[in-house]
């Protein structure tokens, strides 16, 4: 019986006809505070929801305070946090799967940092939420990033790695997401590797989990774009994107771009081509 509630929340989520997804995070203000476009969070939220994305992801204070708004866009609710402030990278549980079934929402999500001291924290938040998901019939995004701390105590990314050893690179990425299939999750979302060859990798281990990339920091439309395409070329299901779509002074065309990439099966050429159009 729960696997009917998990998989009727799924399509509302991959409700479009060709089964891909685009998702607009609007829940980094907890993370970094109410800076980079998040500072008026009403305005925000309905310029997202005015781009139709097919899900959001939020905590539940974006939840509860603009419903309204939100209307009937499906709605993940991030059940893990951690702010800049003092560990980035040690990801804390927050909120609870029942807490998400009464405030209506379509999906939880759990963030795990593969590689950091913190991993067994957080695999352990990600294991005990999987099997809540499953008791109560409601799905999972595992959100799975390789991500450690430097001596100083920052981030480590691994952006170096990437650019340095993209195999590499690739292998943790794509360990990274089958522990998150390995732990029941539904939906998976992880950091693209930077071509659509490598990226196959990680869509395979995944299999038959959907897999949906990040954005990272902001990056010009033109490589926004190439991230979209790359993705879905490689088997992808979709994107993830927040800080590329939700710091820009026009959301709206920066979501109709990818949607008609990762929606509408269009080129990059061409959905370029639309988007200096509106400039």
């Amino acid at each position: 019986m729960q696997e009917i509630g998990i998989n009727k929340r799924l399509k509302r989520i991959f409700s479009h006809s060709n089964g891909k997804v685009v998702i607009a995070p609007i829940d980094d203000s907890l993370l970094v505070g109410a800076i980079n476009g998040l500072e008026n969070m009403k305005t925000k939220v309905e310029q997202i929801i005015s781009g139709s994305p097919n899900a959001i992801i939020a905590f539940q204070g974006t939840i509860k305070h603009y419903a309204d708004i939100i209307g009937n866009i499906p709605t993940i609710l991030n059940l893990t946090a951690s702010t800049t402030n003092i560990q980035h990278t040690r990801k804390s549980l927050i909120s609870t799967v029942e807490l998400a079934i009464q405030l209506g929402v379509e999906a939880v999500a759990v963030h795990v940092n593969l590689s950091s001291i913190y991993e067994h924290e957080m695999l352990n938040i990600l294991g005990r939420a999987s099997m809540d998901c499953h008791r109560y019939g409601i799905p999972l995004m595992a959100i799975m990033y390789p991500r450690g701390e430097n001596t100083d105590g920052s981030d480590n990314n691994y952006y170096e790695l990437r650019e340095n050893n993209n195999t590499e690179y690739t292998n943790l990425v794509a360990h990274a997401a089958r522990v998150g299939m390995e732990l029941g999750a539904d939906i998976i979302k992880t950091q693209y590797t930077g071509n659509t060859e490598s990226f196959k990798k990680v869509v395979c281990a995944c299999a038959p989990i959907p897999v949906v990339v990040a954005g990272g920091i902001p990056i010009e439309i033109d490589k926004l774009l190439d991230v979209a395409e790359g993705t879905i070329k490689a088997g992808g299901a979709g994107v993830s994107f927040g800080r590329n779509i939700y710091t820009r002074k026009n959301p709206l065309q920066y979501i109709q771009a990818v949607k008609d990439i990762v929606l509408d099966d269009m080129s990059k050429k061409e959905a370029l081509e639309r988007f200096n159009k509106y400039l």
